[in-house]
């Protein structure tokens, strides 16, 4: 089972990001188990690798008005999908990079892989539980889901 401390670093640094973001309002809510076969997905996602103690995967998934907003808040007057997508995947790519800092080198992490819409085929680890996190940003819900299982080296 993940333990508590990981899940707690995905918290507190999801917290710091959109609070250094801009001045609007953050509210981690309370984490949810969910299935393997029933990933939680919005508009655009950025999904994160994990491999060496843990294995998995850690994503971002945000509405697009959500995406827009946040590109509104930092000056940005392009919100088209290339540009949501670049976005999405840069936060994910943030939030895992500084989990990993804390971490050390076993904890590794994958290129952001940037999905925009509903994916063909989403599976979470199966042998582990999978949470996830929704983030109240402003107005909007956007759900970090961390789906990792501990691996033996």
């Amino acid at each position: 089972m993940m333990k508590e401390n990981l899940l707690k670093l995905f918290v507190d640094n999801t917290t710091h990001y959109f609070k250094h973001l801009s001045r609007e309002s953050v509210e981690v809510q309370v984490p949810y188990l969910i299935a393997h076969h029933e990933p939680v997905i919005f508009d655009y996602t950025g999904i994160i690798g994990v491999s060496g103690a843990y294995r998995g995967y850690v994503y971002l998934t945000a509405p697009s008005k959500m995406m827009r907003f946040l590109l509104q808040t930092q000056g940005e007057q392009d919100y088209s999908e290339p540009h949501c997508l670049d976005v999405i995947g840069e936060i994910a790519n943030v939030l895992a990079g500084n989990v990993r800092r804390e971490l050390g080198a076993e904890f590794m992490i994958s290129v952001p892989l940037r999905i925009a819409g509903q994916p063909d085929k989403l599976l979470l680890t199966d042998k582990s539980w999978s949470f996830a996190i929704p983030i109240r940003y402003s107005l909007f819900i956007a759900a970090l889901v961390v789906s990792l299982e501990e691996h033996v080296m």
